[in-house]
């Protein structure tokens, strides 16, 4: 959706009205109050975010107090597939839903945001929550991984709109043409494409993992309720069916 349709108040919410990110964090915690006699359980958590065409690591600050910079590592997996990975990014042991809201705090806080004429607290990058949890069964010794991604994209923006300049102006270039590039893929994914472009932006080779293969996949989409945003209104919903 545009900026300033609610994007992130739908996935973070407040202290009283909470998002799905928060619900998600709490539902990960019944799961494991609830099967803990059978699993043991080890979850981790990391915030990152894309800005401009940097990764950033939301849990790590530089000796410049900005959020550590990341890269991508090719690793062999098990199975011979060749998997991207972030390098060095800090993944965080919680043990309970406060410990988890604790660390998407502390990652919100160092989040790139900035005041236009559409949006007072504008999101100026990409924001991914990446939680895994590591599974082992009790009785068997079996182990599972999974993982659960939260993304808050960055809106799309007319700049003519937006009323940015300067370094605005490149960050809503550049949120632009990620947003191109995830669209990219999902036509690719959509259409049974032999190849999906994931390599063509680094949005798209972060949330690779959550889009193809055995993953499960839940977009949701924010329109304004305003009349003078009926083309991108239009727009967001074209994007999304």
């Amino acid at each position: 959706g545009q900026t300033g349709a609610g994007k992130t108040w739908t996935l973070y919410g407040s202290g009283q009205e909470p998002g799905i990110s928060p619900r998600t964090c709490d539902e990960i915690f019944r799961t494991v109050a609830r099967d803990s006699e059978r699993f043991e359980f080890e979850i981790t958590a990391s915030m990152v975010e894309l800005y401009l065409t940097n990764l950033r690591d939301l849990l790590v600050r530089s000796k410049s107090r900005e959020p550590a910079k990341l890269d991508f590592k090719s690793v062999r997996q098990p199975d011979g597939r060749i998997a991207v990975v972030l390098d060095g990014v800090r993944e965080e042991q919680v043990s309970s839903s406060e410990d988890l809201a604790q660390v998407v705090m502390r990652g919100l806080s160092s989040r790139k945001v900035k005041t236009t004429d559409m949006n007072a607290e504008s999101s100026r990058s990409h924001l991914l929550l990446m939680i895994k949890v590591h599974i082992r069964e009790r009785s068997t010794g079996r182990e599972r991984d999974g993982k659960i991604t939260v993304v808050d994209l960055a809106g799309s923006e007319r700049l003519a709109k937006s009323g940015v300049t300067g370094e605005g102006q490149r960050e809503a270039i550049e949120i632009n043409k990620s947003l191109t590039a995830l669209g990219d893929v999902m036509m690719a994914l959509t259409s049974s494409s032999k190849v999906v472009p994931y390599r063509n932006h680094k949005l798209t080779q972060l949330m690779q993992d959550s889009l193809g293969g055995t993953a499960k996949t839940l977009m949701i989409v924010n329109i304004s309720p305003s009349s003078s945003n009926v083309d991108e209104s239009t727009s967001a919903l074209k994007y999304a069916s």
